[in-house]
């Protein structure tokens, strides 16, 4: 039971939602912030302790034993701090400090991920928060602090069944604002435990909504198998990859950080809108490309050039809808609300034959399609009919390699929280800012999908994105300076 004034909240001890995603529900979700200078551990701690007591479900446990999943409230903080020796340069997987002229110039540029004794990785960010098969996710919410010389690393860790990526940025914003004094919206349950959200969908189809052909816009129907055979099968696959790779009977999967620079993205775009724009005037479609549409479609495209001609791509992407959710002003609750979408591309032989814009315009299409509100009701009510079954990321008849995942956390603007009122007594002025996003969606036994892409702003207007795919796609990206190298 928590308070603010007199207004009472009830909390239940245990609950489960009506709509679940079941994509989510054995993952975890790191959020990984790299800032500068030593921040005070008894004051994280504090605050931490105040955000659970505000909100019980941040103290709660995933119930794994029940179908579908449940999850607990209470009052347990689960945080944890320890001091290094060795500066952020020298133990940070990835050398993210750009020149002037790398973060003001026109061309991409690639970091790699670096492995090895004396980096920090996954598994020393998140100690005794992460098991070594990753099966068991346990707290729904955990924190762990690593001091630095000269920096600290801030590690969030969430139970993606409890809350999307949007939930995460929401959860350690307001914790930012307790550090600087701030407070806190009224807590409550999520309307979920009582009503399934497709019956919560508002608003009106502000555009047309075709009949969906060969996939069409019943994504998740058309483009996931469910049940618990394919499920296992995957995990099987994946556990059989780790081993073909330690025995060199399969390639790899590498991880690497394109960064693409402002100029470069806006340069892009720009050309892209140019030719939408000249078919406009043909068509009389009139479409304004994202710059994720372009930078989609730019991936997709130098990623698969080398890939045989029949192979079907369909990319992965998850939507948000929670503008469609009515909310109570100065409310705050804690759940998911989003949906997959696999777009079809089409073979790698039309999407080569494609322009980049006309690409990007197909992805654009897809996904004003897809926000339209019956749209999300329809796929929504085909999600509930599921709830506690699994069910894998795979087109029917697909392949893996052609089902990139593509996770836009560039809308979360992590990068410019402040953490600066949370230092050490002492420190110099300045210092407290985000450096680095590095977050990541772990999946069971670890098993890594390939390929897949997570991308994240950076300070400057530029962005990172964070790629896994199998060390052959690394050569279509040759012409990219690779730092290092």
């Amino acid at each position: 039971m928590g308070s603010l004034g007199q207004i009472v909240v009830q909390w239940p001890q245990e609950y489960t939602l009506k709509t679940n995603e079941p994509l989510a529900q054995d993952c975890v979700t790191f959020v990984c912030l790299s800032i500068s200078g030593r921040l005070n551990p008894a004051l994280l701690e504090e605050k931490h302790r105040e955000l659970v007591k505000h909100w019980p479900v941040l103290g709660g446990d995933l119930v794994t034993n029940k179908t579908p999943y449940h999850m607990t409230t209470g009052s347990r903080v689960d945080f944890k701090y320890r001091t290094v020796e060795p500066k952020l340069k020298d133990v940070s997987p990835l050398d993210f400090k750009l020149t002037p002229a790398e973060f003001s110039g026109d061309k991409p540029l690639i970091r790699p991920y670096r492995t090895g004794d004396g980096i920090l990785g996954m598994a020393d960010l998140f100690f005794d928060t992460l098991s070594a098969s990753n099966l068991a996710v346990g707290s729904l919410f955990a924190i762990r602090v690593t001091l630095l010389q000269d920096a600290t690393i801030l590690a969030f860790k969430f139970s993606h069944f409890f809350v999307d990526g949007e939930g995460c940025y929401d959860i350690i914003h307001h914790y930012n604002e307790l550090l600087l004094g701030g407070e806190l919206p009224k807590g409550v349950p999520p309307p979920g435990i009582e009503k399934k959200l497709s019956e919560m969908i508002t608003g009106e189809d502000t555009g047309q909504v075709a009949a969906p052909e060969h996939g069409g816009w019943e994504y998740i129907r058309n483009w996931c198998q469910v049940g618990l055979a394919g499920f296992v099968r995957v995990i099987a696959q994946g556990i059989y990859q780790e081993y073909a790779v330690k025995l060199g009977l399969t390639e790899p999967g590498v991880e690497k950080h394109i960064y693409l620079p402002p100029k470069f993205i806006q340069g892009l775009q720009n050309s892209c809108q140019k030719e939408i724009d000249q078919l406009a005037k043909e068509t009389g479609e009139n479409f304004k490309l994202s710059k994720l549409d372009v930078v989609n479609a730019w991936w997709v495209k130098k990623i698969y050039s080398s890939s045989r001609e029949s192979l079907f791509l369909s990319l992965g992407y998850a939507l948000n809808f929670s503008n469609r959710i009515p909310k109570n002003f100065g409310e705050k609750y804690f759940q998911s609300h989003y949906i997959a979408l696999y777009i079809p591309l089409g073979t790698v032989g039309e999407v080569k034959r494609e322009s980049l814009a006309q690409l990007a315009l197909k992805i654009r299409k897809h996904v004003t399609v897809a926000k339209q509100p019956s749209v999300v009701k329809d796929n929504l009510e085909f999600l509930e009919s599921i709830q506690g079954q699994k069910i894998i990321p795979l087109p029917k008849g697909g392949e893996s390699e052609g089902a990139p995942l593509f996770s836009s956390w560039n809308r979360f603007p992590f990068e410019k929280l402040q953490f600066g009122a949370a230092l050490e007594p002492g420190s110099a002025p300045g210092l407290g800012k985000v450096l680095f996003n590095n977050s990541r969606i772990i999946l069971p036994l670890n098993i890594s999908w390939k390929p897949k892409v997570l991308f994240f702003n950076d300070s400057n207007g530029g962005m990172w994105c964070q790629c896994m795919q199998l060390s052959s796609y690394w050569r279509d990206f040759e012409d990219i300076s690779e730092y290092g190298h």
